[in-house]
């Protein structure tokens, strides 16, 4: 019965602080607990292994292990070769530095060169594959299903976009880390080992690319509060993106700016969203009355998300999704509309990102239907599938081994260094430029 009087009772509502304080313990809930077993150690050593094979598989042509793809070696392996780790570290690239590419180029610098393709190419995707895993674990408090898990971290193997350029590269890695570190900023873990890979995994991708910027707000958010491990996570971004300012305003670093802020929104609604539902193979080089269509596909997938959601046919994370989708357009709007460029590599860590809001907006309800988040893992695996691998500028070569066996009879007749031509065939070429006596 209603109120005899008419009168409503007091609505319910919530101060500013209550409801920051309802969306952190939302966001940043600790994992079940749990204990780490030797089964669970032998799977993920398992699927780590996997997950190597399969990017170094997806790269056609001499394959991954014969191949240099353009600034693992013409910069990064080159210095650390020619200026030796240290200082190869401390030199930025293209606007700011790269400290894991240098550490990966430095290990590769410390074997003799014939090894160097199989390094280089095997540090990219064994650290695509320990991300991989990172995302799985992270994601347990937010995605208790190990489907929803598997969606969330497997893109991070076989993501189909920018395959001419991301693969099996240590130059790229940051494309990776970055939506990793979506995950590590949610991620509560109860023991210190967990603690200590959240924060180093901050501290290097932040120390990798300044487009961490984008993940500022969220580190402050979570920081703010009774966290400890937040206020360290923060901490570390912080000192991260202190080096890299620090190399803008010492003049050690420098970028040409573009802005184009049309290119930046047309860019994340046509390529940005559909590329983890339509794929490279499908949308193609030109963007054309083709892709466009493609591109309307994605969004009705994303609208029927919305719709299933919004009508409770599933349990959504509607916190979770929001925020995914935000950092999503952050990450591609960001790059984009300084430089003025859609470059496909973009959209590698926004795509992912979508991938994470339709999981989150799918999530079955207790008792309910699963066939939405079926079918979104039925899409999904068919795009992986079809996006496998497929050809791109690396698969032209030239083969790392053919290169140094000239270079190395080039030495052997006259000259002091040698030119070798990596992927991908340009003119004028990338090059890795060595020492003879380096390269005998």
């Amino acid at each position: 019965m209603g109120d005899p009087g008419g009168r409503r009772g007091p609505a319910l509502t919530l101060t500013a602080p209550e409801t920051f304080a309802r969306a952190a313990r939302t966001l940043f809930v600790a994992p079940p607990a749990g204990r780490v077993t030797g089964r669970g150690v032998v799977a993920a050593v398992v699927a780590v292994v996997a997950a190597v094979a399969v990017g170094l598989l997806r790269q056609p042509g001499p394959g991954a292990l014969d191949t240099v793809w353009a600034e693992d070696g013409s910069v990064f392996y080159s210095q650390a070769v020619a200026e030796g780790p240290w200082a190869a570290l401390t030199t930025s690239y293209a606007g700011y530095f790269h400290v894991v590419p240098r550490l990966l180029a430095a290990l590769a610098a410390a074997f003799p060169p014939e090894a160097a393709a199989v390094v280089l190419a095997g540090s990219a995707a064994l650290c695509t594959a320990l991300l991989a895993l990172l995302v799985f674990v992270a994601g347990a408090a937010h995605l208790p299903s190990l489907l929803s898990r598997v969606l969330v971290s497997a893109v991070v193997v076989v993501v189909p976009v920018a395959q001419d350029e991301v693969l099996n590269s240590i130059a790229n890695f940051h494309w990776y880390g970055l939506y990793a570190l979506f995950w590590v900023f949610l991620w509560s873990p109860r023991g210190r080992a967990g603690q200590v890979v959240a924060v180093a995994t901050v501290l290097l991708v932040a120390t990798s690319d300044i487009l961490v910027l984008a993940y500022v707000p969220l580190a402050v958010f979570r920081a703010i509060g009774r966290d400890r491990l937040g206020r360290i996570m923060a901490g570390a971004l912080g000192l991260g993106l202190a080096v890299q300012m620090l190399g803008l305003l010492a003049g050690s670093s420098s970028r040409e700016l573009a802005p184009d802020p049309v290119t930046a929104v047309a860019g994340f609604l046509l390529r940005a969203v559909p590329a983890p539902l339509v794929g490279q193979r499908w949308l193609g080089a030109d963007l054309n009355a083709r892709w466009v269509l493609l591109a309307g596909f994605a969004w009705l997938v994303v609208v029927a998300a919305l719709l299933v959601a919004a009508r409770r046919v599933t349990r959504p994370l509607w916190l979770l999704a929001a925020v995914a989708a935000l950092h999503s357009a952050a990450l591609y709007l960001l790059p984009v509309l300084l430089s003025g460029v859609a470059a496909p590599r973009y959209a590698v860590a926004p795509a992912m990102l979508v991938v994470v809001a339709l999981v989150a907006l799918l999530q079955p309800a207790p008792g309910g239907t699963p066939v939405p988040l079926y079918a979104l893992t039925g899409l999904l695996t068919v795009i992986a599938l079809v996006n496998l691998r497929i050809d791109n500028p690396r698969a032209d070569g030239p083969a790392w081994s053919a290169e140094l066996d000239r270079a190395q009879a080039a030495c052997a007749t006259d000259g002091r260094q040698a030119a070798l031509a990596v992927a991908p065939r340009t003119n004028p070429p990338w090059t890795v430029t060595m020492r003879c006596e380096d390269v005998e």
